[in-house]
């Protein structure tokens, strides 16, 4: 029996051991990028651009951005704190910060949940299987620096009610909400659903929790009122945010239910540590991940730089960017040299569909006052829409707006990216 209990010791030892290794080669694969190219991560990159760029000039911390989402954009529609706080040090880092940010989240997460849930910490399958929840590993390859430091934030909130400090554990509660409450709002919600029916102080959970969410409405309002929000259809919202929570829900939710289950469960437990470890391989399709794990070795496109050094190009202009491989490098670099953009950096905002014709496409390029087309090769072979087409088709029917239909011309010789010149001044 002893010699059992050692080697189910030593395996546990061992699983920890290779899953910790795991993550230091992965951390230290993101932080040597200047600028990490994956899912979420150019929109971390703009915004805290944005805002340093607005500091720096001594136009204080803003409100708005209007070189994004057709004008209608707001500096920080969540993430204030990680993007603000690394806007201050964009001056001595670059770019880089928010790189460094992203690591520092997860870190961050990673402590607030062993401080949060000390169970975790006692038994080695449970850290093991905690680290290995395929939930977590893809939040920091896929660089959702926001929900990192809300997700942080929640489980300090989490550690602070289960140590009777009801205060903090609001304010805590609350910072998570404001960071990113579209998402950690309701995982907030969730817990405290789950804990009231056992917690010794349910009033006293009720209001601390009512209080927190009070605060936070703010940010709520904010994302209700971004185009990333409004110039999606409900569907969209419906099914993205479904999809958003039963996704990052699990980064917080599985190493509570890990801490919670009883000691006896200890095969059961080992089994699902070595599963979740699996299936950070198994899932790559499933989750759409290899982009994200490929950009671990990857670097960014420049292929943008033949548009931004053009005579064509104009600062000041709204561009419309259809582009597909370089995880919107494109419009970063768009915004960094001086263009607007017509989207936010998130797919309910890029619009990506087939038009009924051009008078149809013709009105949406006037309502989101549209004034060049970047259209990219890869665009056509993923995604599969008509919108080039109907660029070309614009083409032959002349440079001019006339006839309640924009004139639309190919302003460079080369391919991909193509460039069209949008006139709607009819």
């Amino acid at each position: 029996m002893r010699r059992m209990v050692l080697r189910r010791r030593n395996g546990a030892d061992i699983a920890l051991l290779v899953v910790v290794g795991a993550w230091i080669v992965v951390l230290a694969l993101i932080l040597r990028h200047r600028v990490l190219v994956s899912h979420d991560t150019l929109s971390n990159y703009a915004h805290v651009w944005y805002v340093n760029d607005r500091l720096r000039h001594g136009h204080g911390v803003p409100f708005r951005m209007p070189v994004i989402g057709h004008g209608d954009a707001y500096a920080f529609p969540y993430g204030f704190v990680p993007w603000l706080s690394a806007a201050l040090l964009w001056g001595l880092l670059g770019p880089w910060v928010v790189t460094l940010w992203i690591v520092l989240g997860f870190i961050g997460l990673v402590a607030a949940m062993f401080w949060a849930l000390p169970e975790l910490r006692r038994n080695r399958w449970r850290a093991t299987a905690a680290l290995a929840n395929p939930a977590l590993v893809i939040a920091p390859i896929a660089g959702q620096l926001p929900f990192l430091w809300a997700a942080a934030a929640l489980f300090l909130a989490i550690g602070l009610w289960r140590r009777d400090r009801r205060v903090f554990a609001t304010i805590a509660c609350a910072v998570a909400q404001i960071t990113h409450v579209a998402v950690v709002g309701p995982i907030a919600l969730t817990l405290v659903a789950l804990r009231w029916r056992f917690d010794r102080h349910r009033k006293a959970l009720l209001v601390c929790y009512a209080i927190a969410s009070i605060m936070a409405l703010p940010a709520a309002l904010i994302v209700f009122a971004s185009p990333v929000y409004e110039d999606a259809a409900l569907t969209t919202r419906v099914s993205e945010f479904f999809l958003t929570y039963a996704e990052r829900g699990l980064v917080v939710l599985v190493p509570c239910a890990l801490a919670a289950l009883p000691s006896g469960w200890q095969r059961w437990i080992a089994t699902f540590a070595v599963v979740a470890a699996v299936s950070n391989v198994v899932l790559v399709g499933p989750y759409d991940t290899s982009f994200a794990w490929r950009g671990l070795v990857r670097t960014p496109d420049e292929s943008i730089q033949t548009v931004i050094e053009s005579t064509s190009f104009e600062t000041g202009a709204t561009y419309r960017v259809l582009q597909a491989s370089d995880g919107k490098v494109a419009m970063y670099e768009l915004l960094r040299h001086g263009a607007r953009l017509d989207s936010e950096f998130f797919p309910e905002s890029l619009h990506r569909r087939s038009f009924v014709d051009v008078t149809a496409y013709s009105a949406f390029l006037v309502e989101r006052r549209v004034d060049f087309v970047i259209a990219f090769s890869a665009y056509d072979r993923l995604y599969k829409k008509n919108e080039h087409g109907l660029l070309d088709e614009l083409v032959t029917r002349g440079p001019d707006c006339r006839d309640g239909v924009v004139g639309v011309s190919r302003v460079n010789d080369s391919k991909d990216p193509w460039l069209y010149r949008i006139d709607r001044g009819c």
